[in-house]
């Protein structure tokens, strides 16, 4: 886990600090679910892509054409 800093306005950071006290547990804690809330899928597709860009640049010849996946796809544009 990476610390990082945030500033938030004060009437964010004093609904929070109540937040956080009503569901026993801290700000950051509620910062971080509401960060997989809203960005967690295009993190993993970022993750995702990274790796599959990792796989065609170790074998550049394993890339498949997008006419050949509209094929196997059958789809017709």
């Amino acid at each position: 886990m990476k610390r990082t800093m945030i500033y938030l306005s004060e009437e964010a950071h004093e609904g929070l600090r109540k937040l956080a006290f009503e569901a026993n547990t801290s700000i950051a804690e509620l910062v971080r679910r509401a960060v997989e809330a809203v960005y967690g899928e295009d993190i993993e597709d970022i993750r995702d892509g990274e790796e599959e860009l990792k796989k065609y640049l170790a074998n550049p010849a394993s890339a498949v054409s997008l006419a050949e996946v509209r094929r196997r796809k059958k789809v017709n544009v």
